[in-house]
């Protein structure tokens, strides 16, 4: 995934998959968090820096005044097991997976 960029959540699900879901070594940034938007566009970036115990965000994020929205890590595995469970998953079907593992801390199950 190429970072300092911004774009909107279908295109970084898109571009994951072209990735074959490999590229974990990024984080997504946002105006706002809350629940994710396929339309709604994100800054891609490093993962931030920890100095006692405190995220300290890139440089491009700060000037941005972003704030974190997930983890490279976190994207990757939440989509990996949605893909798992739905082969063929749509990219709304993924954004619900996302939105439901950031509010229960635990992988949405598709129903067969």
């Amino acid at each position: 995934m190429r970072k300092h960029q911004e774009l909107s959540l279908d295109q970084i699900i898109e571009q994951l998959r072209a990735d074959q879901l490999t590229s974990d070594d990024f984080c997504l940034y946002g105006k706002e968090d809350g629940e994710l938007a396929l339309a709604r566009s994100y800054w891609v970036s490093n993962y931030p820096d920890v100095v006692e115990d405190r995220d300290i965000c890139p440089a491009d994020v700060a000037e941005q005044d972003l704030q974190l929205v997930y983890y490279g890590e976190q994207l990757i595995d939440v989509l990996s097991v949605a893909l798992e469970e739905k082969l063929n998953a749509s990219h709304q079907d993924l954004v619900e997976a996302l939105n439901y593992y950031q509010q229960h801390d635990s992988f949405m199950k598709f129903e067969s």
